[in-house]
C-alpha cells in the first residue's frame, strides 16, 4: 500500500503515457478520464470478488499442500478428505554389509530378514516378502525400475557396518517416482540382541509413520516384542531360517541342530521353539512316517506357549500341527487365521491360509489367499505355480495357463513349473509327448516328480524306459503320509503294464509279504492299503484287491482337494483286476467331482487297457471323452 501511495503522488497518467506529476502540463490533465476508467477497473474486480465469495464463501484455500511438509492431518478436516490417498506400499532390498568377513555378511542378511517379520505386522502397508527382494541383492537396476517390478511406491535402502563390540544402521526410505527420501537414519549402538530389536522396532515405527499408516494397539505390541536377549542364540536362530528355504530333510535338520543350540543359550526363546515345531512338522509331512517328530513337535509349541501364549509365530505352529500332523483342517483353520490377522504381509502366512482352505474344498477362499501372497511375493514363481496347480486340479484349463505363463516370466528353469505345465497341457490338451518331455526336461530329486517321470513313460507305453528309471532308486523310494511305495513294487507293476506278468508276479508277492507286514502294524495306513490294492490286483487277487481298494477309500483322509485322486488310484487296482463295473463307477464320481484327474488320465494309463473293451468303459468315454470338455 506504501508503495502505491507513492506511485500515485509521483506519477500520472497521461495521453502519452505515465509521466512525473511535474512534467504534467496541468490544462493537460486527464485525472478525470483516467479515474473513470479505473473506476470500472474496480468495479469489475469488486464484481469478481463477489463471485468468488458466492462459490467459495469460507475462503478455503484451493491448493494442494504437500504431504512431504504438511503436519499429520486430521481426519475430521475436509482438506484431510480431498487430499489424495497415500500409497502405503513398501519393499526393503537386502541391507548392504561394509566388510569382507562373510559373517557380517550373514548378520546383515539376518537383520534383513528382523526388518521384515516387524513390516509384516503392520496391516495398513503392503510390505513385499524375503523371496522377492533377495532377487535384487548388489543389483545395478534403478529404483524406479525395482519399485514397478516388484509393485510398490517405496524401497527402503539400508547398510550395516559392525566393528568390535559396535553397529552402525543406516536406512533410508525413497519415493520410488521422485527419488525423494521421505526419511533417513543413522544408528550406532552397541551391538546386543536388545539393540538389534530395538532398532528393528524403531525403523518399523518410522516407516510407517512416514508413510501416515496407523498402528493399532495390538501391532504396537507385536512390535514391541523381543526375540532373545542372546545374540548368538540370534544368530542361530537366523542359521535355521536360512537352513528352512531349501525344504530338503537334511536342511530341516541341521535347521532343527541350530534351533537346539540356540534354545540352549536361551530356553526362553519363543519364536525358536516355534520355528523348531515348523521344522519338525514339514519333516514329519513331507518325509518322515515317525509319531514321535509330530509329537516333538507338540512340545516345542507348548513350550513357547509357556513362555509368550500370544505369539503369532505360534499360531502359525499349531495351526501347521493339525494340518501336517492330523490332517484335521477345521481345527488347523482358526490358528492359521489368527496368525494372518497378526501378521498380514506374510506372503508365508498367507500360503499356509491358502493350503487348509483348499483341503476343505473352499476353492475361491484359497485362490484368493494365493493371489494375496503373490501381491507380496510377486517375483517368487511358486505362488503362482500353486494358483495354476489349483486351477489345474479344478479343470479351469485357460485360467491355469494364464497363471503358469505368469510363473515362467519369473522363472523359466523351475523343475516345478515343467512337471506341473506337463499336467496341465496332458489335461487340457492329451498333448502325451509334449507330457513326457516336460516331465523329463529337468532331472529332479523330489521322489514325486520321479514317480511323475516314471508314469509318463507308462503313458507312453514306453515301459523299458519306465524300468531304467527305477533301477536307480533307493529301496525305500517314497515313504510320507500319501505314499508307501518301494522300487521292488514300482519294477513289479512296470513289467504287470508291459504284459510280462512272469517277472512282475514275484516282485509283487516279495512286496505283498512286506506290505501285509506293515499294515498289521497301522491297520489304518492309507498309503500302505492304496499300495496292497496294486499289489493284490497285479496277482489277480479279486476278492484282495476289492477289499484293499475300497479300503484305501475309507482310509483315505478327507481332503477335498485329493479326493479326486484317491477315488482314481482305487479304480485303478479295480481295472487292473478286471471289475469293470466298479471300476468306471468309482470313475464316474472322480470326473463328476470339482477336483481331480480327467479323462485323458484314464485314457493313457495302462492299468486300464484291459477294460477297455467293455459296454462300462465305452459309455464312460462316450459321456465324458475329450470332445465333451468344455475347456
Amino acid at each position: 500500500f506504501p508503495v502505491a501511495v507513492t506511485i500515485a503522488w509521483a506519477f500520472e497518467m497521461t495521453p502519452e503515457g505515465i509521466k512525473r506529476e511535474s512534467q504534467v502540463d496541468r490544462t493537460q490533465s486527464i485525472v478525470q478520464t483516467t479515474g473513470r476508467k479505473l473506476d470500472r477497473i474496480i468495479i469489475g474486480f469488486l464484481a469478481l470478488a463477489v463471485i468468488f465469495l458466492l462459490v467459495n464463501p469460507f475462503g478455503q484455500d484451493l491448493e494442494t499442500v504437500s504431504p512431504q511438509v504438511a503436519p499429520t492431518p486430521v481426519v475430521s478436516e475436509p482438506a484431510a478428505e480431498e487430499s489424495a490417498p497415500i500409497d502405503k506400499s513398501v519393499a526393503v532390498l537386502p541391507f548392504a554389509f561394509r566388510s569382507n568377513n562373510p559373517d557380517d555378511e550373514f548378520f546383515a542378511e539376518g537383520m534383513h530378514d528382523d526388518l521384515l517379520t516387524q513390516l509384516a505386522k503392520i496391516g495398513s502397508l503392503k510390505v513385499i516378502s524375503r523371496t522377492s527382494v533377495m532377487e535384487y541383492k548388489d543389483t545395478t537396476k534403478k529404483i524406479p525400475q525395482i519399485a514397478e517390478e516388484l509393485g510398490v511406491a517405496t524401497i527402503v535402502e539400508g547398510g550395516v557396518q559392525r566393528s568390535g563390540s559396535r553397529i552402525r544402521f543406516n536406512a533410508q526410505l525413497i519415493d520410488a517416482q521422485t527419488d525423494e527420501h521421505l526419511w533417513a537414519e543413522t544408528y550406532n549402538r552397541e551391538l546386543t540382541a536388545e539393540n538389534l530389536f530395538d532398532i528393528q522396532a524403531e525403523i518399523a515405527r518410522a516407516i510407517a509413520q512416514a508413510l501416515q499408516a496407523t498402528l493399532s494397539p495390538e501391532e504396537e505390541a507385536n512390535i514391541d516384542r523381543s526375540g532373545t536377549t542372546n545374540l548368538e542364540a540370534w544368530e542361530s536362530y537366523q542359521r535355521a531360517i536360512s537352513l528352512q528355504q531349501a525344504q530338503t530333510i537334511q536342511s530341516m535338520k541341521a535347521g532343527v541342530t541350530e534351533l537346539n543350540r540356540a534354545l540352549e543359550m536361551d530356553p526362553d526363546f519363543a519364536a525358536a521353539w516355534s520355528l523348531k515345531a515348523t521344522l519338525l512338522l514339514q519333516q514329519y509331512w513331507f518325509f518322515d512316517t515317525d509319531n514321535a517328530t509330530r509329537e516333538a513337535a507338540w512340545d516345542a509349541i507348548q513350550r513357547g506357549r509357556s513362555i509368550d501364549p500370544t505369539l503369532p509365530d505360534l499360531d502359525v505352529a499349531e495351526g501347521y500341527y493339525y494340518y501336517w500332523g492330523y490332517r484335521d483342517y477345521e481345527k488347523a483353520l482358526p490358528f492359521i487365521q489368527r496368525a494372518a490377522k497378526a501378521q498380514p504381509n506374510s506372503s508365508f502366512v498367507h500360503q499356509a491360509h491358502a493350503y487348509v482352505l483348499r483341503r476343505m474344498g473352499d476353492w475361491e477362499g484359497a485362490l484368493a489367499a494365493m493371489r494375496r501372497a503373490s501381491e507380496l511375493d510377486p517375483r517368487d514363481n511358486r505362488n503362482f505355480t500353486d494358483i495354476a496347480e489349483t486351477l489345474t486340479r479344478l479343470r479351469r484349463y485357460d485360467e491355469a495357463r494364464e497363471a503358469f505363463e505368469k510363473a515362467e516370466k519369473i522363472e523359466t528353469d523351475s523343475v516345478k513349473s515343467y512337471w506341473s505345465f506337463a499336467i496341465l497341457d496332458l489335461r487340457q490338451t492329451g498333448d502325451i509327448d509334449n507330457y513326457a518331455h516336460l516331465t523329463h526336461i529337468v532331472p529332479s530329486p523330489n521322489p514325486l516328480a520321479q514317480m511323475q517321470s516314471w508314469r509318463a513313460y507308462l503313458y507312453l507305453d514306453n515301459f523299458e524306459a519306465a524300468q531304467e528309471d527305477v533301477a536307480d532308486w533307493p529301496e525305500r523310494f517314497l515313504n510320507s503320509k500319501d505314499y508307501r511305495v518301494t522300487r521292488q513294487l514300482l519294477r513289479g507293476l512296470t513289467y504287470w503294464y508291459s504284459g510280462d506278468i512272469e517277472k512282475a508276479r514275484p516282485l509283487l508277492l516279495d512286496s505283498k509279504q512286506k506290505f501285509e507286514t506293515l499294515l498289521e502294524q497301522d491297520e489304518d495306513n492309507y498309503a500302505i492299503t492304496r499300495s496292497l490294492c496294486f499289489i493284490t490286483a497285479g496277482l489277480g487277487d479279486l476278492e484282495g484287491a476289492r477289499k484293499h481298494c475300497n479300503r484305501s477309500l475309507a482310509t483315505a483322509p478327507k481332503d477335498r482337494y485329493l479326493e479326486g485322486n484317491f477315488k482314481f488310484y482305487a479304480a485303478i487296482g479295480l481295472a487292473m483286476v478286471g471289475d469293470s463295473q466298479a471300476a468306471v463307477a468309482i470313475l464316474k464320481e472322480m470326473l463328476d467331482g470339482d477336483a481331480g484327474p480327467d479323462m485323458y488320465d484314464v485314457i493313457y494309463h495302462p492299468a486300464f487297457d484291459g477294460i477297455r473293451e467293455t459296454s462300462a468303459y465305452l459309455e464312460l468315454l462316450n459321456q465324458y471323452g475329450p470332445e465333451n470338455q468344455s475347456q
